[in-house]
């Protein structure tokens, strides 16, 4: 199996705090086959597919130019939904409010991404942490479920994005291959 690769937002470790102290209670009450992995957690904002080193280093050579001067960001986490059938999702996700710097930011890199031969999804943006997959409940899904659970919006820095290699078999499933800090961000490290 070829190995796969996406560019994603980071989630430091005072958000991945956040969601995980509602995740007992969504557990508790929201049957889905296959809960992520915290270490998993991040805003995808291109998925590659399999990849070359060439098209890689391409790209990072471009997105290490493209982001040097980027300022960090907040993004507010606001909101639970779900993707795919209303009765039966196959997606459950926290979402953040609307923000322009992070659709600009999704922009650049997808453009990087389709710059180097990347064929990439052409569906809209939908910036969105995926929590858990597969509904296996034996009543329909209701999103009245989801009211009131984040009860206080959760605002968090992006401080950089980050290439993910994939790995099916492994839990977390996703490996840091490089990381691409944002202006002002502590710590840069190449």
């Amino acid at each position: 199996m070829a190995d796969h690769y996406f560019y994603a937002v980071y989630l430091e470790a005072p958000v991945k705090d956040e969601l995980q102290e509602i995740m007992p209670g969504l557990k508790k009450t929201l049957p889905f086959t296959k809960w992520v992995h915290r270490d998993d957690w991040h805003i995808t904002l291109a998925f590659l597919g399999a990849a070359d080193e060439g098209q890689l280093a391409k790209t990072n050579r471009a997105i290490v130019e493209g982001t040097e001067n980027y300022p960090c960001f907040s993004l507010t986490l606001d909101r639970l939904g779900t993707f795919g059938k209303k009765t039966e999702p196959r997606i459950f996700w926290a979402g953040t409010a609307r923000s322009e710097p992070l659709l600009a930011l999704q922009k650049k890199i997808y453009r990087h991404c389709m710059n180097a031969g990347f064929q990439l999804d052409k569906k809209p943006f939908n910036p969105h942490i995926t929590l858990a997959r597969k509904w296996r409940g034996n009543d329909p899904f209701h999103t009245t479920a989801l009211e009131n659970i984040i009860k206080t919006p959760v605002s968090f820095p992006v401080t950089r994005i980050v290439l993910y290699r994939t790995y099916p078999d492994r839990t977390p499933k996703y490996e840091i291959q490089r990381s691409f800090y944002l202006k002002g961000a502590e710590g840069k490290k190449f």
